[in-house]
């Protein structure tokens, strides 16, 4: 992937880029947001995510600035999405049996409310295709104890592990999966702007499990799964796919930060109740190859974290592992750890690039 200081991106948008004002205009960003036209000095959240002194931008960042264009002559400007409220973004839904395109913007979008940045709670329509894994016991008690993420309208990606282990040998069973939760404990959700719809709850028609997946092996490898629902997934503002890994995708580099999110422990409750996120960057291979002697970890594995304190953990299993890079990117699925948050004990995340031939056979097979 090619990157472009940011200097160049103010010539292809022309000398004027940064003109006086102009009439406003409605218009619709490419991730599916209402704005206006709006000289680009005025719109922050266009200034601050891609203009700093010693910003970098990649081609697919120029892409998307380039569409963000209002008028092709001068004095430039750009759809804004600052102050506008966006109602409904009209998510198109890709086929059953294809991933949504990450061109057209079908997937990965980020949320429309402030961001609140670093980790810690979700803003009511972040992260958007996380899936919480319901389970019933033998005694009949229903809890939430893995995640997922929705890739298209009708499959979850999510651990293998989380859909084939001892528990469900003896008589454990998954009896729900369900979209768009971001506190378990209220009927509704709300923030002081907007409620979300309502969550949607849904069976399975089939459970896929990697084929070389073993249940009972301690290194894990190959922990990767899939859930087949029972109908088509709604898309809202509060409901939509990840993207995940394309062709050329460049994995994120070592010391550089990832984005896990999850409803597991948190270090006071089991489970948290509220979708949360988390920061840490991604753990050297070879170092956490070395770390974990006792267990290889293959190509097809991925190490992230070994910050004090931050850390995805128990009920966080099968949940999604994401760079952002324009659009949210599921690079990693959460396997397994050492206990949470260890210093120095990276998690370990099935790495999805490796997979992507897999899914796509998987979820073309119907």
């Amino acid at each position: 992937m090619r990157f472009v200081s940011w200097f160049a991106v103010v010539s292809l948008f022309g000398a004027q880029w940064y003109g006086g004002v102009v009439g406003q205009q409605n218009c619709r960003t490419p991730d599916h947001r209402d704005g206006s036209c709006t000289p680009v000095k005025d719109c922050k959240s266009i200034q601050d995510d891609y203009f700093s002194a010693d910003r970098v931008l990649t081609e697919d960042e120029i892409y998307f600035l380039n569409q963000l264009r209002c008028t092709p002559t001068e004095p430039v400007t750009i759809c804004c999405p600052d102050n506008v409220v966006t109602l409904n973004r009209n998510v198109t839904a890709p086929a059953t049996d294809d991933l949504p395109s990450m061109k057209k913007y079908e997937c990965g979008l980020d949320t429309l409310a402030v961001k609140i940045v670093g980790g810690g709670e979700t803003s009511l329509d972040e992260f958007p295709w996380y899936a919480l894994l319901q389970y019933e016991s033998k005694k009949g008690i229903r809890e939430f104890k893995c995640g997922g993420s929705l890739i298209n309208q009708r499959y979850v990606l999510t651990a293998a592990h989380c859909l084939a282990n001892k528990k469900l040998d003896e008589g454990e069973r998954l009896v729900n999966v369900r979209l768009g939760e971001h506190n378990t404990e209220t009927e509704e959700d709300c923030n002081e702007d907007f409620c979300a719809d309502p969550v949607q709850n849904f069976g399975f028609e089939r459970l896929i499990v990697h084929e070389l997946y073993e249940k009972n092996g301690k290194t894990q490898h190959n922990d990767i799964g899939l859930i087949r629902l029972d109908r088509d997934v709604e898309m809202n503002n509060f409901v939509s796919p990840v993207c995940l890994p394309p062709a050329d995708f460049v994995p994120t580099a070592s010391n550089k930060n990832v984005t896990v999110v999850g409803f597991g422990h948190t270090g006071r409750r089991i489970h948290s109740g509220i979708k949360m996120k988390a920061q840490f960057p991604v753990f050297d291979q070879q170092e956490c190859d070395r770390k974990w002697s006792t267990v290889p970890i293959v190509e097809k594995q991925l190490c992230a974290g070994g910050i004090f304190g931050i850390d995805s953990c128990n009920g966080d299993s099968g949940g999604p592992l994401m760079t952002q890079r324009v659009l949210w990117i599921q690079e990693g699925i959460v396997s397994f750890g050492n206990r949470c948050a260890l210093e120095g004990w990276p998690g370990i995340y099935t790495r999805v690039s490796s997979y992507m031939d897999w899914i796509r056979q998987q979820i073309r097979a119907g």
